[in-house]
């Protein structure tokens, strides 16, 4: 049986299960994103910190998947400073079932600040 089968099956067993799936889901993501992005920036915390406008505690609570109370204006700011966006959006379970089985370091180690991707589109690679 496929990881995304396995995980399908889990996800239709209770509508209490998919609940509790997505929002640990949610809870481990993003702090793993977080985490991933600065370590490949070679950036502490603090510097992040400083990058975002906010505390090194406030970065440390962000990358632990057990605080889970990030409000939306603490990820937009570490949004802010890595130079990216925030996405965050309402899906389906399968997509949340497929996200979950491919979330990998991988997936965060080629995302390009602005000025890299406004240099793609001055040179008409990006549109």
């Amino acid at each position: 049986m496929s990881t995304f089968e396995n995980i399908w099956r889990k996800l239709a067993s209770s509508k209490s299960y998919r609940e509790e799936f997505a929002l640990s889901l949610l809870k481990r993501s993003v702090p793993f994103q977080v985490r991933t992005i600065r370590k490949k920036r070679s950036w502490s915390q603090s510097e992040l910190a400083q990058q975002a406008n906010l505390t090194q505690g406030v970065i440390s609570r962000a990358e632990d998947p057990d605080y889970g109370n990030l409000t939306l204006n603490t990820i937009g700011r570490i949004a802010a400073g890595f130079d990216l966006a925030f996405v965050g959006r309402f899906v389906s379970f399968s997509e949340l079932a497929r996200f979950s089985n491919e979330l990998s370091e991988s997936q965060f180690q080629h995302i390009p600040i602005f000025e890299e991707e406004n240099q793609l589109f001055e040179r008409g690679e990006l549109s």
